[in-house]
């Protein structure tokens, strides 16, 4: 098994691919892999290339072939070379390239005009195509995918103009623009997938004798599977866990660090995760038993940086965002995640310019066995008026997965309202293309539906006030319309893991991770101050296997929630925390619950601070004890004492005795 790459040219000139005997060209990051008879060229989507100097390159003019089998991993975001000489500054040379739908193009150039050929249809992916184009001077420039000829064009060009330059396989020279939005956003881009047999040949006998040939697909390379990471497949134990998230190798590659990204699990009883990945600036998503990823969004402000919207989806590399574990016991667990709403420029919004501080975001999230979290965000901006958003059901799509293969368009979401209205909502296809359309009045519940049997669950801050959109307490708003020509639903693919700053883009082929959207959520602000510059916003998150009215007594129960006294002395309800706050140093507690079908407990939390007692006996409910599986206790020492949490797997809706011992 010898030549895998081959440049034979009308020269004495001979270039060989031979890793057995040694003989190999310069190619920088590229990796081998299994070819169509023996090896091949394996490029990384990012910065593989193949560069060729024009003192070695050979320099075609007037008729020449080019042959080649490519395997696409996924297509290039920018016209991508499989092989070129040329100028793009005077439309002089050759190119053999792909785009961002798999489509195969041949285009020569004089410096003055273009001709091109082109394959208006997308190349299999994961599988081998043989590439094979003429250009017969004067004549014809000739395009062939799999030894069937699929355009033809004349030309008057006699000779193609090559000499000097640089023979570039699988990379733009030079930036080109980013397709399907951003036409102004230049990026470079490398093949993605294998390179084999590349043949350069004078004349056009070589194209004859492929079109002559039976085809016959060889074998395809094994690619490493592409699976947004989310930790182990066997189930978590409920808590917060540093697990390092590989994604695939030539993406692993990339990244600068080895800090490892944050899981939360919930056990086997509720086999949905949270995940704080790298890949998606640690914007934390659920992920349900079917794998299915959805993110609640993040503070995105105004496009003042003059380059995207401000928010950490513009932060490509994730370089203002990271995440921690505050508190992990048996009883909750808290994570934080801090992230600066920058622009694609890395850019801050509303930058000061005498402290140089621009906006900043932390979200802190505390989750508990019952697998329900408060969401309780922070920002703080010098600039709390402008327009901003913080709410919004991201579904995170999978590597060859379509917007369709998670949604299904006749059930997409049901909201409900404090008041137990409720309705769902599928899929409005007789709207007028916009953004927004109401769904019920003052909303505040919602479920999305990502074809599993446990999906994304919110419940939003109801409160009184003025929210982002400038209406009052809460809204929901679904999206409706006709939005992608490639999906019925919005499809983009500039995140998440993308590692090129672009703005904004839309997908074209499920190739690799993007996502979609369904509902924008607002609400009132919990805390704010212009003085100081900060804003706090609260909601519940988690996943279930009800819709959004089975939700209502959860609802009910944080945000009406009842009160509760130890002795004569009423307990502090935290709507922050979900959590009753006591002090307390040691001894038996004696709580007395007012709940009611109107202030129901579904799910309930003591946290005692300044506690210096040994560990709970026991926990009994109006004389009965509880049962160990329904009740879990954590202690959280910290450097101003010890904090005891205790969490009781309880649903009532009468006034109940709860002693804790």
């Amino acid at each position: 098994m010898i030549t895998e790459l081959i440049l034979s040219v009308l020269l004495p000139f001979t270039l060989g691919f031979n890793r057995s005997l040694g003989t190999e060209p310069k190619s920088d990051r590229c990796e081998i892999t299994q070819g169509v008879s023996g090896d091949a060229l394996l490029f990384n989507g990012f910065t593989s290339r193949l560069v060729i100097p024009s003192n070695q390159a050979p320099t075609p003019e007037n008729s020449f072939t080019v042959d080649v089998w490519f395997c696409p991993a996924a297509f290039p975001k920018s016209p991508c070379p499989i092989v070129c000489k040329q100028n793009d500054t005077t439309l002089q040379g050759f190119s053999l390239y792909i785009d961002a739908r798999g489509h195969v193009h041949f285009r020569v150039g004089d410096g003055k005009i273009q001709w091109e050929a082109t394959y208006a249809q997308a190349l299999q992916l994961q599988q081998w195509s043989r590439l094979t184009c003429s250009f017969d001077a004067g004549k014809t420039l000739r395009l062939a995918v799999n030894g069937r000829e699929v355009a033809q064009n004349p030309i008057s060009l006699s000779s193609v103009p090559t000499a000097g330059m640089t023979m570039w396989v699988g990379r733009t020279p030079v930036r080109t623009v980013s397709e399907y939005e951003n036409d102004d956003v230049r990026i470079y881009s490398s093949l993605d997938g294998a390179l084999d047999e590349l043949q350069l040949t004078d004349g056009i006998a070589a194209y004859q004798q492929v079109l002559d040939q039976q085809f016959r697909r060889p074998e395809a390379p094994s690619f490493e599977p592409r699976i947004l990471p989310s930790g182990p497949t066997e189930a978590l134990a409920f808590g917060s866990w540093y697990i390092p998230l590989k994604f695939y190798k030539q993406w692993d590659e990339q990244w600068r660090g080895d800090t490892p990204d944050v899981v939360v699990g919930f056990g086997e009883q509720r086999p949905f995760r949270v995940v704080f990945w790298r890949g998606i600036a640690y914007a934390p998503c659920f992920v349900t038993e079917k794998g299915n990823w959805m993110s609640n969004e993040f503070v995105e402000r105004m496009k003042v940086t003059k380059w995207g919207c401000c928010e950490s989806m513009s932060d490509k590399h994730a370089d203002f965002s990271s995440v921690r574990i505050l508190e992990n016991t048996p009883a909750r667990t808290v994570v934080l995640w801090r992230n600066a709403p920058v622009g694609v420029n890395q850019q801050f919004p509303y930058q000061e310019e005498e402290s140089q501080w621009g906006d900043w975001s932390e979200e802190t999230y505390i989750f508990y066995p019952d697998g329900v979290g408060v969401r309780k965000m922070d920002v703080w901006s010098s600039n709390l008026t402008d327009w901003y958003e913080w709410c919004q059901s991201l579904q995170v799509l999978h590597p060859y997965q379509r917007p369709e293969d998670v949604l299904d368009g006749s059930k997409i979401m049901s909201v409900a309202a404090m008041d137990g209205n409720a309705k769902t909502f599928g899929w409005d296809w007789n709207v007028k293309q916009t953004q927004h359309e109401p769904s019920i009045p003052h909303a505040n519940i919602q479920v999305t539906y990502l074809k599993s049997q446990w999906n994304p669950f919110l419940i939003l801050d109801d409160r009184d006030g003025p929210n982002e959109n400038g209406t009052e307490g809460p809204q929901i708003d679904r999206y409706a319309g006709k939005w992608s020509a490639f999906s019925a639903f919005p499809w983009r693919n500039h995140w998440p893991v993308v590692q090129d700053y672009v703005i904004g883009r839309y997908a074209t082929v499920a190739d690799g991770p993007a996502h979609t959207y369904t509902a924008t959520q607002y609400n009132a602000a919990y805390y704010k101050d212009e003085v100081s510059g900060k804003m706090t916003k609260l909601m519940l998150c988690g996943c279930t296997n009800q819709d959004a009215a089975g939700l209502l007594p959860l609802a009910k129960s944080w945000l009406r929630a009842p009160k509760m006294y130890l002795g004569k002395q009423e307990i502090t309800y935290d709507l922050t925390e979900r959590a009753y706050r006591v002090n307390q140093a040691s001894g038996r507690m004696d709580l007395r619950v007012e709940a009611s079908a109107d202030q129901p407990v579904c799910g309930l939390c003591v946290v005692v601070d300044g506690w210096k007692g040994g560990d709970i006996e026991g926990i009994s409910v109006d004389g009965q004890p509880l049962k160990a599986t329904q009740y879990a206790v954590g202690r959280h020492v910290s450097y101003n004492g010890d904090r005891l949490v205790v969490w009781l797997d309880l649903n009532l809706s009468r006034q109940s005795l709860i002693v804790l011992k």
